[in-house]
Formats: C-alpha cells, sequence, structure tokens
C-alpha cells in the first residue's frame, strides 16, 4: 500500500498522460496551466552540446507566436552559464526566467522567446552520461508574469510528466524505427541481400535506461535522490516496472 498519498497523485498524471501523442498531452497541459496561471505557449525544449532544438509547441493563439525551432548559444554565453554561481543547480530547478534579470540564462531566454514576456523553466530530463537535457518552457507576455505559487504548482507535476514525456518520445522513436525497417524490407525485395535488420522494442530501451540509472545510485531505487526521484516514479511503480522487465537493484 502507497503511504504517501502525493505518489498516488503522480501515479495517476504518469499514467494519464504516458499513452497521448505528444502534441494532446501539451493542448491538455496548456488547458489545465490556463485556469491557474497566465499563459502564451508551452514548448518543449531539447538542450544538448550548447544547442537547443524545439521538439514540439502549444498555444491557442494561432499565427500570433513563432519561434526558432533550433538555438545555438554562442561561446561566450556559455561561458557565462558555467562561471554564474546564481546558475548552480539550475539543471534540477524549476525556476522563474526573466528576460530583464541579467543573467546569462536570461539572453538564452531571449533568443528562444522573440516576444519579450517571462517563462517558468521546468526540467523534465537529464541524461547524464550523454550531457543532454529535456525541459518544459511555459511563457507568458509581459514582466513578472509569474509568482513562486505557479513555480510550485510545475514543479508539483514535474517528475510524473517527465516520466510521461520519455515514455511518448520513446514509443515515436520505436514506431519510426518499424517504419525505417518496413521500407527497407520493401526496398529488399530479394532474400539473398541478407537478413531484415531487427529493432530493439521500447521495453529494452526501457529496461536499459533504468539499469543505467540504477547504476548511477549504487542500487538505491527509494528517497530524494534514490532511482525513483531521478525517474520521476513513484517508488511502488518503479518496482513494478522492474519487475515485469526483471531487472535487479543490484
Amino acid at each position: 500500500m502507497v503511504s504517501d498519498k502525493n505518489e498516488w497523485i503522480n501515479e495517476l498524471i504518469y499514467i494519464s498522460y504516458r499513452d497521448l501523442p505528444l502534441q494532446t498531452l501539451l493542448k491538455n497541459l496548456y488547458s489545465f496551466f490556463s485556469i491557474h496561471m497566465p499563459l502564451s505557449y508551452l514548448t518543449l525544449y531539447r538542450y544538448q552540446d550548447g544547442t537547443i532544438t524545439k521538439i514540439a509547441m502549444h498555444t491557442n493563439y494561432k499565427g500570433l507566436f513563432s519561434s526558432p525551432d533550433v538555438v545555438r548559444i554562442p561561446d561566450d554565453i556559455m561561458q557565462a552559464l558555467h562561471l554564474d554561481t546564481t546558475n548552480s543547480g539550475a539543471l534540477y530547478q524549476t525556476r522563474i526566467c526573466s528576460e530583464s534579470a541579467g543573467y546569462p540564462y536570461s539572453k538564452v531566454s531571449k533568443m528562444l522567446h522573440p516576444n519579450p514576456g517571462t517563462s517558468i523553466f521546468v526540467p523534465l530530463d537529464y541524461f547524464i552520461n550523454y550531457g543532454e537535457l529535456r525541459y518544459l518552457s511555459v511563457f507568458s507576455l509581459g514582466e513578472c508574469s509569474y509568482t513562486q505559487d505557479h513555480v510550485e504548482l510545475c514543479e508539483t507535476i514535474r517528475k510524473p510528466l517527465g516520466a510521461a514525456v520519455r515514455d511518448i518520445l520513446l514509443m515515436g522513436e520505436q514506431k519510426k524505427g518499424e517504419h525505417r525497417e518496413h521500407d527497407r524490407n520493401s526496398y529488399l525485395s530479394d532474400e539473398s541481400q541478407g537478413e531484415p535488420q531487427t529493432f530493439r522494442s521500447l521495453d529494452e530501451h526501457t529496461a536499459d535506461y533504468i539499469r543505467q540509472v540504477i547504476k548511477h545510485t549504487n542500487g538505491r531505487i527509494s528517497g530524494k535522490n534514490g532511482a525513483a526521484a531521478i525517474l520521476g516514479l513513484p517508488p511502488t511503480t518503479l518496482w513494478s516496472k522492474m519487475r515485469k522487465l526483471k531487472i535487479s537493484s543490484r
């Protein structure tokens, strides 16, 4: 039995979102956030090697907002980000990004959002071995549109949301692989060309990722720095996945 009621809520969010198309997830999230805070648009980003790539975006104001699909952060700003003491631990923190604050990350925010405004940075996933970060940007026109209450709301749903987005993107990659395999088999009609390439299942990719996180935590599942916290899952859900995928905590 789950002792922490927050785990029930987290599991409900995760289960409710994990099987949705990514655009539907953002649309539903937009509807929810719009009730509780000012909102112009939501954008899901991927950061790696000094480059930020837009994964998906949703707004109810079609044609009014646009943002670049890819932003390369200049070397001088990258250096300033590394030296900025106010940026310490920022990869793991949900926080307000004001474009007029004068910090290095404020300059990055301006590059992503051509319209002046304020955003909330919501980190969803950080892959240590690859230096890759996925995060949600909650953006509103105008200065100081957000409060600490809004930040806490985003933080409350951050981990289950991140776990759901991870599953959706993994499923998308698997489907792309299956589509490429289908095209390849159609082209290679001559069996003499050799055995068709096989693609690993979503469960295999998921199992590898969970094992990597468990190894990183030295087998620790629960707790603040445990594997469940990193994956954004309730410990009971992670244990269930481990049993299903035959993953050991050792």
